[in-house]
């Protein structure tokens, strides 16, 4: 089995978290604060974009649920979702078209990446 790593692909990865789930602490300041400067860390690295979707919106794209994008080697897209009781790899091409232009929606609502990593910045502040 190939992965993309042994197919020389770079890696390109975008992602959206609710800025609930970065104020949330979890563990104690110790682990809260690791988490943001990894989190900070790994939006830095080339082909990752981060973007935060704020708590000012009054209503966003994702409020059905996560939901993740995916794109095989072979150019394949598919979608996942994952709920406390199951997960479901979907392949129809119409449900992944819908989620795709979820995700559009979404990342046109969240806060630009910049901003999201001064968002970031200002919670490490806290500390």
């Amino acid at each position: 089995m190939e992965t993309i790593a042994s197919i020389g692909a770079p890696l390109n990865a975008s992602f959206i978290v609710w800025e609930p789930v970065l104020r949330y602490r979890i563990g104690g300041d110790g682990v809260y604060f690791a988490q943001l400067r990894h989190l900070r860390a790994c939006a830095e690295l080339p082909g990752i974009s981060l973007q935060v979707m704020p708590l000012s919106g009054e209503c966003n794209a994702g409020l059905d649920g996560p939901f993740i994008l995916l794109e095989t080697p072979e150019h394949q897209q598919l979608a996942y979702t994952e709920v406390q009781r199951g997960s479901h790899l979907i392949h129809d091409p119409y449900e992944v078209s819908i989620l795709s232009q979820k995700y559009a929606m979404l990342r046109s609502q969240a806060l630009s990446p910049k901003e999201s990593m001064r968002l970031v910045d200002q919670l490490l502040g806290e500390s």
